[in-house]
């Protein structure tokens, strides 16, 4: 459901950094909306990229841009990317100042993921209930089980 691509400076953070960055936001995602992280898609992109800011260049920046499906709060919304953003910058070393959280709202009828249409906030629950036993098997493989499966 969300898909979150994050844009990192090539070869300035160690693999374990990315893993902390994906396990942030998986979390906090999930921590903010109720949906179960095998939802959370998290996309390290490193860039060796020319990135400027009102025409001058910069090389301590991270952006991260989140699809994620409409029907969360204003608030919702921003304790999300707050915390996000505070917990790179903690992982990184990087200022909050310098990392960019853009979250783009997609209708959950134009998102299609394991061969099925996304359920609406809310509806996850049922809409996992509904898929084939062995998709579920799978996503349960994926840390979801019904004693964390809450709403």
């Amino acid at each position: 459901m969300p898909t979150y691509v994050c844009y990192l400076p090539r070869d300035r953070f160690s693999p374990d950094q990315k893993r902390q960055i994906v396990d942030a936001i998986t979390f906090r995602h999930s921590e903010a909306t109720g949906a179960p992280s095998y939802f959370v898609q998290v996309v390290i992109e490193e860039v060796q990229a020319d990135r400027y800011l009102g025409g001058e260049k910069t090389s301590d920046h991270i952006w991260v841009r989140g699809d994620i499906r409409t029907g969360r709060t204003e608030e919702q919304r921003t304790g999300l990317m707050t915390k996000m953003m505070k917990d790179i910058s903690l992982i990184t070393s990087v200022r909050q100042e310098s990392i960019w959280i853009y979250l783009c709202n997609l209708d959950p009828t134009d998102m299609i993921e394991y061969g099925h249409v996304l359920p609406a906030p809310g509806q996850e629950k049922a809409w996992f209930e509904s898929l084939p036993g062995s998709l579920r098997t799978y996503l349960a493989k994926l840390g979801t089980t019904k004693a964390n499966f809450e709403l």
